[in-house]
């Protein structure tokens, strides 16, 4: 196979879709082919041959896998389907025994609409049984569901499944799974096992999950449990604000994103321009709960998109309001102002009992006045005001971590060729990428991942240019989510900088596919 199609493979959290042996996963076997080779006292799936020798793992409660070089072979797939919990346990242990370094092929379960939940927890091989037996049933399946018709509809339902299969591989590829997986959870079956993942393997799933995707199409309660957003709902519950921002300002949100670009924003903002320095903004939404004004360029606050018909549900209630209160509870403000129309009226219940509520519609121009006459009324002489920096220090934790404090305390704000830049001296430590915003790691700033071991990629004895592949990698922190920004080193000696295209255990477990797009390498 040409070098260049091997190294097509992707990975988007526990999914991985690709190129092998000529054979483009996930796959659909044909089990009257050479493919899949049932024979007494054997089996040869894609080639690989096995002893129907079954295997009990020591780690795994009673179930029976066959263990060969690139493959498991998962027994009794209808019998474990009709048990999600103990599915999606049963998965989730052999991720963690072997990572990304097996196929998993789940016997017998082919329904099209349980392909998409069941590769999101890993699964890389199904088989045509199952379809073979509802086409005997005269079942053919359409993008509404199951039907009854008057023959075999055994080719239609062939072609339906790799439809599934080709949406399944090119959304792992573009890092769009998620909503694939949403969107065609028509069967409660499906429903129930992205619930039961969500729910009770979170830490699994936000280990691998992309720190960003290109969108968030949030059309269902089902968004609420995304592991990307509940990580980003964590952080904002223990979120530091800005320092000399002591005034806080509740807004509602807007459809179009950023909010400061929405009309319903610029037109509240330019009644109160005169007391914005003096603000700390905080926007109310769902399903990220609330977006602090300087996280609203970046992931998830500027790339999730939700139906906005002025309804919240009780679910999307009680997130906001429990994630408000442990905001307010971590951060204390000399006051508090709301300012809110009548749907959001319940968020009464979690902000400080002494904040003041202006509430209406928010574009009303004598709304808007009143909000301009209480700013007048709460700034004051003593109020401090924040600059730009003390904002960008706050991302900047929330982006890495709290470890990173001490290497920004003395950092200056300078703009070169339009990019917003924190330097310390002459040397550039961090540069601003509007468009998703967040910030890069520039070689200076690298020396501080490298002594604190963080977002460290280890390579091979080479210097990174444009893409560094999984076979170039020795080791990589457990901290690298997909997107994250990363350095790369050798034997503790800063190589380069850039974006990790895997999370780290795929950058270790797999020998191909790209793993980090190069940002700069370092040349001695």
């Amino acid at each position: 196979m040409p070098e260049k199609i091997k190294d097509k493979q992707y990975v988007m959290g526990f999914t991985w879709a690709g190129y092998r042996n000529g054979k483009r996963f996930p796959i659909l076997l044909n089990t009257f082919s050479d493919d899949y080779k049932n024979e007494k006292d054997s089996i040869e799936i894609l080639g690989e041959k096995f002893q129907k020798k079954i295997y009990y793992p020591s780690f795994l409660s009673g179930e029976k896998i066959i263990e060969g070089n690139d493959i498991i072979i998962i027994y009794n797939g209808l019998e474990l389907i009709q048990r999600p919990v103990h599915l999606v346990s049963f998965l989730m242990e052999l991720r963690k025994k072997y990572g990304f370094t097996k196929m998993f092929y789940l016997q017998g379960i082919s329904d099209p609409y349980l392909m998409p939940v069941l590769s999101y927890l890993g699964v890389n091989i199904f088989d045509d049984l199952y379809i073979r037996k509802e086409s005997r049933e005269h079942i053919k399946y359409n993008v509404a569901g199951k039907s009854r018709v008057d023959y075999e509809p055994f080719e239609e339902n062939i072609q339906f499944a790799e439809s599934i299969l080709e949406s399944i591989f090119v959304s792992t590829r573009d890092n769009t799974l998620r909503e694939i997986v949403e969107k065609i959870a028509i069967s409660g079956k499906a429903m129930e096992i992205l619930r039961i993942a969500d729910t009770r393997y979170y830490e699994d799933f936000s280990s691998v999950f992309p720190s960003r995707t290109p969108y968030i199409q949030a059309n269902s309660l089902e968004s609420l449990n995304r592991p990307d957003i509940v990580a980003y709902r964590n952080k904002i519950s223990s979120y530091v604000k800005p320092d000399r921002r002591n005034i806080a300002l509740l807004l509602p949100c807007s459809a179009k994103k950023p909010y400061s670009d929405s009309k319903t924003h610029k037109k509240i903002l330019s009644g109160i321009w005169q007391y914005r320095r003096y603000l700390h903004e905080l926007i109310v939404t769902s399903p990220v709960g609330l977006v602090p004004r300087e996280l609203e360029k970046g992931y998830p606050a500027r790339f999730y998109d939700i139906p906005v018909i002025g309804t919240w549900y009780e679910d999307e209630k009680l997130m906001m309001k429990n994630l408000i209160s442990a905001y307010f509870n971590k951060n204390r403000y000399e006051d508090v102002i709301a300012y809110i129309p009548e749907d959001l009226d319940f968020v009464r219940d979690a902000i400080p009992d002494n904040a003041k509520i202006i509430e209406g519609k928010v574009t009303d121009d004598n709304n808007i006045a009143r909000l301009a006459t209480v700013l007048k009324d709460t700034v004051t002489a003593e109020s401090q005001y924040a600059k730009k920096l003390d904002d960008y220090r706050a991302l900047l934790r929330f982006q890495f971590g709290d470890w990173i404090i001490p290497y920004i305390s003395n950092v200056k704000l300078i703009n070169s060729f339009h990019q917003d830049m924190i330097v310390e001296g002459s040397r550039i430590l961090f540069v601003y990428n509007e468009s998703i915003g967040r910030f890069s790691i520039t070689p200076e700033s690298g020396k501080f991942f490298l002594e604190n071991d963080k977002f460290n990629v280890s390579i091979d004895d080479f210097r990174p240019t444009s893409t560094v592949y999984a076979m170039g990698i020795q080791n990589a922190t457990p901290d690298i989510k997909a997107f994250d920004e990363v350095i790369m080193t050798y034997n503790n000696e800063l190589r380069g900088t850039g974006t990790a295209l895997m999370p780290s255990r795929a950058m270790v477990d797999l020998n191909n596919g790209a793993a980090v797009k190069v940002r700069s390498g370092i040349r001695n």
